[in-house]
Parts: C-alpha cells; structure tokens; sequence
C-alpha cells in the first residue's frame, strides 16, 4: 500500500455498492426537484457571526452542491480527524434540503460517544446558526418509542449497531420511508459492504448520502459501503478498486492551514531479543523489527509468543515508559513556567488573566486488559506523582465511565487503556502516547495516534507537540514518518505563505531563507539485549546494529553505490520496496545525527542536511531509487567522520 497516495486499494472482489439501488424511484427524481444552477454562493449556507468554513469543508461542500444537481446522490469526503467532520455533516444536509433534494437526515455512527457528539443540543444548534440554517428539530434514536412517535423530526441520530438490529432497523425503515433522506455515514471505514451493518442500512430507502472518514480504508482490504470507488488497471496487469472522495484533506493540508493538528515528535526504542527454545535449548538471537517475520516460522521460535511475553518484562516497560514519563514530566514543568511567566506578565499590565489550567496528559496504549494492569502497576511504583489509571472491558462499567470522565476533565494525568479510547474521544491536552499494543494496520494506527495529535489552544504554538513513543517491532515506522513527512510538507506551505504574504505587504527582499522547517524531531534508536525464558533479563550499554548481509555474503554497505551494474547484482533477490524502505530510515537517523553534530544547538540543522542532499542529488529521498539511496548514505557517513558537509 502507498501510503502517499490518496488512493487505498481495496478487495477488487466485491463491487461498489450504489445507495440508490434501494431508493423508490419517487424518491430520486432529481430533475424534478433541484433548483436553478449553482451561483457563486453554496446553496442552503448562508455565514454568520463572523464564521468561516475551514478550506476543505467548503471545497467539499461546493463540489457536494454541483454533484447533486447532476443527479450524482453518493459521495466520499475524506478529513483528518479534528478538521471538523460534525460541521461537514450538518453542512451537507443544509446544502442537499436547500437543494430540494433531501427533507430529513439519519446520521450513522459506530459509536455511542460519537451519536451523543452528534447529539449535543447547544453544538447543533450553534452549527446551524452559524452556517444560517433553520433550527432543525433532532432525536437520537437508540428507542423506536422516541421517534417513532415524532416521525416529523428533522434529524435522527443513530449507531450503526442500532440499525443493525431487529427493532431498530423496523424503526428506522419507518421513519425514512416518510420523506427523502440525506444518510451520513460518518468513520466509515468501519462499514464494510458485506457486513451486517451494511446489509440492514441498504434495505432504508434514502434520496443520497455522504460517507465520512479520516481513513477510508480496512485492513482486510473489504469494499465500504457507500464509497465511490474506480477500478485501476496496475503494471501486472490486473485490475484494483480504489476509494474515490469527492474532496480529500490530507495530513499536510491539515498543517498547511494551521492550529488544527499537533506537530509530532516519534520515539522509537529498538531491542535484541535472545530466545531459547524451551525443548532443543537453541538460543536464537533476533532484532525486535525482525521477529514478526519469524513468526512464519513457528517450528523454530514461537516469536508471537516472544512478543506478548516481552511486554510484560521490566527491562521493555523501563525502556519504553521512562523516557516517555520523563518527557511528559518536562512538557508539564515547560508548561507550568510558560503559565507562571505570562502570569507575571499580566499582572504587570493588569490585563485579563488567563483562565486556562490544563496540562499535558498521556496515553498509554496496552494489547489486553492484563497488559494494561502490568504497564498500570509498573507506572504507580515508579512515576507516583502522576495520578493514572486504566478502563478496560474487564473494569466495571460505572468506574469505566467515572474514571474517563475524570481523563477528559483532566482530573487524571495518564490513562491506560485496550481500544476504550478511540474516535469520538476528544481529549486534546493529550500530548504523550505510548503504543505498546500489537496492532499495525494504517487505519488503526491512525485513528490511535490521531487521540493526541488535535490542536490545543491552550498549550500555544511551542508547546503543540505530540511525542510518541513505540517499539520498532513492524511497520510502526513506516507510518510515524509518513505523518512526519505529511507534517513537514504542511509547515513547509504554511512558511512559505506567510512569508511570501509577508514579502507582499513590506514589497522587499527578504534576505536568506525564506522558511526553514520548525521542530520536527527524531529520536536515534536505542538497542537493547534482553533474555528470556531463562529465569532473567538484564539490559546492555546501547550499540549500533551490525552491517546486513546481502545474498553473496558482503554487507550491504560496503557496496559500491556508484557501481550500479555491482549494486543491483548485490540486490538481486531482496524486497526492494523493503530494502528502500530500511535505507530511508537509515539515512534519516544518519541525518538527525549529522544535524547534532554540525550544530548540537540549532533545530533547524536537521533540515539544513536534508536540504543539502537535495542539492547534492538532485532529488527527494523519497525519489531516490536503491543505489542513489547508498550514495545518500555514504555521503552522509562521510560527512558523520568529517563533523561537517563534504
């Protein structure tokens, strides 16, 4: 999967769900009922109070507005989460009723958190206000006694769940059957079109629809329901299905515009892992990235095995949580300075204080309820100035909801917890995520990370930085730089607008750089060597990892990357799309060390690297094919010798 590309493949097997197959004909009349052609106002949004739509909400709002005038009734708009789906949503239905073509609205959740989201009276009311929409009427649907009994109501609000089941579907059928619907089926992704949820939603009637999502993409690859989607032809020849969104907001867009994500700082600890088999007393020794391949090969090391039991040792948990919690506690004291500081300031000027207390809170993600009790245990006995927790299915469902809504108050510093904290969750002080659970899906891993990356206004611009902390045990890596990278490119907009408006306003030439990329951090990998199943661990000084070996024995480094006949007969037989995977992360720790070197004190130093390779190669990293890729890290191993760049 690319995960630059806007496009994500999915299962080419299933086909591409049209919602208008179980719409009466009477209810798709579009001729019949859109109004006159589009003028340079949307339809049915009128701004007030000095609101304003964010880029992407009004690029999708207008292109949803001329779609549906062409008959087209279902549409993907794609969002990083916290760019304001809810208002996207409710946008979407004032454009469509003032359109004509839709009266009513069902929006479809997988969540509780998320409907009551939805659901909140003095949100909606002030979204619609705001957008100079009527004050529509709303219930949530969760008992068809409600709704039932006012089938005149503007907006119903529901869980996939409900829909799904016998007497809510009956219900909901009912209430869609009294007028044309607008459906919303908002973090779509988990709507499968062969699931259940998918198969009781296609029986409703409903005029057109708009499927949300910050990631519209499975890990089982399945067809989402309701998703517009192309089919593609690939060099091999064969054909594969991708998402098609009526307008998507990337990562990058999200940065570009400002104040609506966290930058973010990756940590990632890496560790040599030795395992004695239990029967033959072989000792296998293994790096942690390397044991999820191993466990194909389950006759020689249970390596799945390896990797639960590791996380319950204290070597891994010191290892991955000291450096978090000692991050976490210089954020809050930063924090806390800053606070006192602008205290003072106010005082001296009698100006109005700020109100605004919260600190900086953590995420600690576990792989089961047991995980979590031991990461909770570990975490009292030794950080217990910090007032933590942890909910899980196993906790009682009363201290469950008493205990997150102490976390969302802020009332609680850290919270562990098994996929109990997900989207719909917005806890924005959280600046600190520790994943230590098993999962590497895109999507899941995204929509996890994507709990602390939301802007908090209250922290200020420095202070707007989410650290996460992960052991290098699979592609984790992979998709902590894609979010780096995607960063990177939207602080380089947003820098390079700001100075070109400012170029513009002083009409002069400013001197140097115009922008220049602002604290994006990497943390060097650690390598720790850890023993198990032979009664004990014990940590090593931290080492450098030693050269691969290619096919013909050689280390991979010692080629000579000018050589390009020699470097692709060396690679023959390798993963290319692994192998220059592996050489970017290298080149990428090599040019975060190369930075401290030449300037230990400028955070700017790492992008001065970067931005001499790029004039040494001509190229991005990211474009550099596998032998252009070793002349980069020779290159940058070189100048590491040096102290400076040759």
């Amino acid at each position: 999967m690319n995960l630059f590309s806007s496009n994500v493949p999915s299962d080419i097997s299933s086909h591409s769900h049209s919602p208008t197959s179980s719409v009466p004909p009477e209810l798709l009349s579009f001729q019949d009922i859109v109004t006159p052609s589009l003028t340079s106002e949307i339809p049915g949004i009128s701004l007030q109070n000095g609101f304003r739509l964010r880029v992407g909400q009004e690029a999708f709002l207008r292109k949803l507005a001329g779609e549906l005038q062409h008959g087209e009734a279902s549409h993907l708009g794609v969002f990083v989460p916290g760019y304001g789906k809810t208002i996207t949503a409710l946008s979407s239905f004032s454009v469509a009723r003032a359109l004509g073509i839709a009266q009513k609205l069902v929006v479809f959740v997988p969540r509780g958190n998320l409907r009551d989201q939805y659901a909140d009276a003095r949100e909606l009311s002030s979204v619609f206000r705001n957008i100079g929409a009527p004050a529509f009427t709303f219930c949530v649907a969760d008992s068809e006694r409600v709704f039932l009994k006012n089938l005149q109501t503007d907006i119903i609000i529901t869980t996939y769940q409900y829909a799904s089941g016998k007497a809510g579907s009956a219900a909901l059928r009912r209430f869609c059957e009294t007028a044309r619907c607008m459906f919303v089926l908002d973090e779509v992704h988990h709507l499968s079109e062969d699931g259940s949820w998918a198969g009781s939603i296609a029986t409703f009637p409903f005029a057109c629809s708009i499927a949300l999502s910050g990631t519209p993409m499975r890990s089982d690859n399945k067809t989402l329901f309701g998703v517009p989607s192309e089919v593609r032809i690939g060099l091999d020849g064969r054909p594969t299905q991708f998402y098609k969104p009526l307008h998507e907001t990337l990562l990058r867009d999200a940065h570009a515009e400002g104040n609506i994500l966290k930058r973010v700082a990756m940590h990632v600890i890496d560790y040599t892992v030795k395992l004695k088999n239990t029967t033959t007393g072989e000792i296998v020794e293994l790096a942690l990235d390397k044991l999820r391949g191993e466990a194909n090969n389950a006759a020689e090391v249970d390596a799945f095995l390896a990797r639960k039991k590791l996380r319950f040792h204290e070597v891994y948990l010191d290892a991955l949580l000291r450096p978090a919690f000692e991050r976490f506690s210089e954020k809050r004291r930063m924090l806390d300075l800053e606070r006192s500081l602008e205290r003072m300031k106010q005082g001296a000027t009698q100006s109005k204080p700020n109100t605004d207390t919260r600190q900086h809170q953590m995420l600690v993600i576990a792989m089961s309820n047991l995980h979590s009790a031991a990461m909770l245990e570990y975490i009292r006995q030794h950080f217990p100035e910090v007032k933590s927790g942890r909910i899980g299915q196993d906790v009682p469902e009363d201290e469950r909801l008493r205990l997150l809504q102490d976390y969302r108050e802020g009332r609680l510093d850290v919270m562990v917890q098994v996929d109990m904290i997900g989207e719909g969750t917005d806890i924005k002080p959280i600046s600190v995520i520790v994943k230590a659970d098993l999962v590497r899906a895109l999507s899941k891993t995204m929509q996890q990370v994507f709990r602390g990356m939301r802007y908090y206004a209250g922290f200020g611009e420095e202070a707007n930085v989410c650290d996460i902390y992960a052991s290098n045990d699979a592609e984790l890596v992979q998709i902590l730089e894609w979010i780096t990278n995607e960063e990177q490119i939207g602080v380089h907009i947003r820098q390079k607008r700001d100075a070109d408006t400012a170029i513009t306003r002083t009409n002069t030439t400013p001197q140097g750089e115009l922008w220049q990329l602002a604290d994006v951090q990497q943390q060097s990998i650690e390598t720790h060597s850890l023993v198990l199943f032979d009664g004990f661990m014990r940590p090593t000084p931290v080492v450098k990892r030693s050269a691969k070996k290619s096919s013909q024995g050689a280390p991979i480094g010692a080629l000579n990357a000018q050589n390009t006949d020699a470097a692709q007969q060396a690679l023959s037989g390798l993963n290319i799309a692994e192998r220059e995977r592996e050489l970017r992360q290298e080149c990428s720790l090599l040019a975060v060390r190369l930075g401290k070197i030449i300037a230990p004190t400028d955070p700017a130093a790492v992008s001065r690297v970067h931005g001499a390779a790029i004039r040494k190669f001509s190229k991005t990293q990211e474009k550099m094919s596998i032998p252009e890729l070793l002349q980069k890290r020779e290159w940058l191993q070189k100048s590491l010798v040096l102290g400076r760049l040759v």
